[in-house]
């Protein structure tokens, strides 16, 4: 009872949360990794020795128009011709308004015990909804050799309690976008994955140009509400030493309100209070050459490529502490589970590594520009060999932090939204993280 009641919370909470991972061809390559264990069951069925039809239901949050839904699409039909005794239907439920819509209807299927045998989910849920039993452990059913392929964030990120729940097909990050020519005009020089600028570095860089040309340089995208914000500043708590919650997702004194995460807030609210960024920035700023410096994620890449051919850019890493010097850097998106209701949670685990496997996610990343989720498919993207999106892969490769696992999760994401916009707005940081300690404790209590 405990559970269905937490579960229904959970589910209510979640609709607030705006995700952050989706954001809008098929390779020649051989199909890789899932079938490797292909011939499964050959159970003999009533009428002799041909093997019974297994049938698999996937319901996913896009539709089957935008370029994602196409490609998953694409990659069902091409499961299904390679598996001879398994027929998998793909479902396209797209999200609302604050997620509403799918989770609406994964929530009724629950309580009804009509879930389909595979599902997408945001990677943060994954430990809401393993503790809920939507979804079933799979790594039993996945080889070493797989696992090893995938980014360790998208490992982290699927794991709940040492069990493997959910795989990803695509990656994201955030970077420091820089105008070139304005950086060349102050004669500063842009951070590197050697060398990344440290927050004091951000900052004299942005109030030179902001001296220089009577306009904020620095865009850090304040004005983006829910999931942004942990999604784009839980680094700064993590590369001051800090942690958003402990590691068992269920304590927060001591942690949230630390004084590493104090200080990485009075940053936050320096920029503001020092006038080198803006809590309400002009819309494009960066994209029409007014500021110098953008802190935003991989989907503006193809932005600036297709709609602003004339600006001069580039990306840096994202910038580190200079008290530790430690690059940590935001990723995350939707991933593939098994669902616990299914009745063949091994062939279920087969789809999931077949949805993320390094074709599927060479397919997702050309059609719309997330990186991969594989290592093996890096080589298959000569983007991300090279250039800005070489940045993001370094980026995910060397210092890649999935936000926390935790069931408490949309009460932590919310704490921490609230929190940040407190402090740009003027609060002192440690008395709003002291006063975000009660309602992140009375919620994990509830776990405990």
């Amino acid at each position: 009872m405990r559970k269905f009641i937490g579960l229904f919370l959970i589910i209510v909470l979640l609709l607030t949360i705006t995700a952050c991972g989706s954001n809008e061809n098929e390779t020649n390559s051989n199909e890789t990794n899932s079938d490797n264990n292909a011939e499964m069951g050959n159970e003999d069925n009533n009428e002799g020795n041909e093997e019974e039809l297994i049938e698999l239901k996937v319901w996913v949050h896009v539709t089957d128009e935008t370029d994602e839904g196409i490609v998953y699409g694409e990659r069902i039909e091409a499961f299904n011709e390679a598996h001879d005794n398994i027929r998998a239907k793909i479902d396209f439920i797209p999200r609302g308004g604050g997620g509403s819509g799918y989770e609406d209807k994964i929530n009724t299927a629950l309580t009804t015990n009509q879930l389909p045998d595979v599902i997408t989910l945001d990677g943060p849920n994954t430990a809401a909804y393993a503790d809920a039993q939507i979804i079933a452990p799979i790594k039993s059913y996945i080889s070493q050799e797989s696992l090893e392929d995938y980014l360790p964030s998208i490992i982290q990120q699927g794991t709940y309690q040492d069990e493997i729940y959910a795989l990803g097909h695509m990656e994201s990050t955030v970077v420091l976008f820089y105008n070139v020519d304005l950086l060349n005009k102050y004669n500063i020089e842009p951070g590197t994955m050697d060398n990344p600028w440290n927050w004091d570095e951000l900052y004299s860089a942005a109030k030179t140009i902001t001296e220089g040309e009577s306009y904020p340089a620095l865009d850090m995208t304040y004005n983006w509400t829910g999931e942004w914000k942990i999604y784009a500043y839980a680094p700064f708590f993590w590369s001051n030493g800090g942690q958003v919650i402990s590691d068992n997702g269920l304590e927060a004194e001591g942690i949230f309100n630390s004084a590493e995460n104090a200080e990485a807030l009075a940053f936050l609210k320096k920029l503001v209070d020092d006038g080198v960024t803006s809590v309400t920035p002009e819309e494009s700023n960066f994209q029409l050459g007014l500021s110098g410096l953008y802190l935003n994620g991989a989907w503006t890449i193809p932005d600036l490529e297709s709609n602003y051919p004339d600006l001069n850019w580039g990306v840096m890493p994202y910038p580190v502490s200079p008290n530790t010097g430690e690059l940590h850097v935001p990723t995350g998106s939707w991933q593939f589970a098994a669902t616990a209701q299914s009745e063949h949670v091994e062939e279920a685990a087969m789809l999931v590594e077949w949805m993320t496997n390094t074709d599927s996610t060479v397919a997702v990343s050309e059609a719309i520009g997330m990186p991969p989720s594989r290592m093996s498919a890096i080589p298959l993207l000569p983007q991300y060999n090279d250039g800005p999106r070489k940045v993001l892969m370094d980026q995910l490769t060397t210092g890649g932090h999935a936000r926390p696992v935790s069931v408490i999760y949309p009460v932590v994401s919310r704490s921490f939204e609230e929190a940040v916009d407190q402090v740009i707005y003027g609060e002192d940081p440690q008395t709003v993280l002291d006063e975000k300690i009660t309602v992140i404790e009375r919620e994990a209590k509830r776990y405990q």
